[in-house]
This record gives structure tokens, C-alpha cells and sequence, in this order.
């Protein structure tokens, strides 16, 4: 035992630079975390298999992450691109619908449950259109599919 005192950290690490080593392979998680948008794009666009990827710790996508950072240029690109499954839960056992519960911005929830249920929020639609509720409102109009 020594009576020196303790060292102390100049700065805290982040999630990521801690386990640095582990997390390389994640590239488009780690620019998410980092509110690197652009950065975060550019993955989307060059390496699209990124995007179901969970990382190791946690197991939450890029979406999880973007939806708890509130970005949401990422949240609508991941939400819509065609690859993207958004029934993936992390080890918390939640959807990227169920982290909705950390966000009050409404573009980021429209994102999400139009991508997570679009046959729901199409009949949701057409029935506002039909029992003339949305008359006085402006609604967009989407026939059914054939």
C-alpha cells in the first residue's frame, strides 16, 4: 500500500476509444456516435452492409445510435434505405421503433414508424381520406396498390 495519490485521467474516454481495437470493423456506429454525419453518409453509400451491423458491446445498429443521438439527416437515410432491417434488437432486447422513447423530434418518429410499419401508415391514410376527415387538412394522397 502506498500512500501516493491516486492518478488521475485528464480526460474521460469515450465509448469508443476504450475498445478501440474491437470496434474498427464499425465504422458507419462509430461515425454515428461521433455525429459525424458526413463521414457516416459516405459508409452508407461505399459499404451499405454496414448498416445491419450490431456492435459488440451492447448490439445496437446505427440506427439505435442515431435515434439516441437525435440526428436526423442519419435517422431518415438509415430508416430508408432499402437494406436496412429495422427489426434488429439489441441486448437490451429493443427495435429501433422501441428507442423512439428517447426522442420527441418529430421528424426522427415519422422516419422510423413509416419505415418500420409503411403498410399500416398507408391504410391510415387512405382511411382519413375516405371518411373525409383529411378534407379540410392538407394530406398526401397514395392509391392503394393493386
Amino acid at each position: 500500500m502506498t500512500l501516493a495519490p491516486k492518478r488521475k485521467m485528464k480526460r474521460k474516454l469515450s465509448y469508443f476509444e476504450d475498445s478501440g481495437s474491437k470496434l474498427k470493423k464499425y465504422p458507419l456506429i462509430r461515425a454515428v456516435y461521433d455525429d459525424s454525419t458526413e463521414k457516416a453518409l459516405k459508409i452508407i453509400k461505399i459499404d451499405p452492409d454496414q448498416i445491419n451491423l450490431t456492435d459488440p458491446f451492447a448490439g445496437l445498429t446505427a440506427l439505435h445510435v442515431a435515434i439516441f443521438r437525435q440526428n436526423e439527416t442519419l435517422v431518415t437515410s438509415l430508416a430508408k434505405h432499402p437494406i436496412s432491417d429495422l427489426s434488429i434488437k439489441d441486448n437490451f432486447n429493443r427495435r429501433s421503433v422501441d428507442m423512439l422513447d428517447y426522442t420527441t423530434n418529430q421528424i426522427i418518429f415519422e422516419a422510423v414508424i413509416d419505415a418500420t410499419y409503411p403498410e399500416d401508415m398507408l391504410e391510415l391514410e387512405n382511411l382519413a381520406y375516405e371518411q373525409g376527415k383529411a378534407e379540410n387538412v392538407i394530406t398526401p394522397f397514395k392509391p392503394k396498390d393493386p
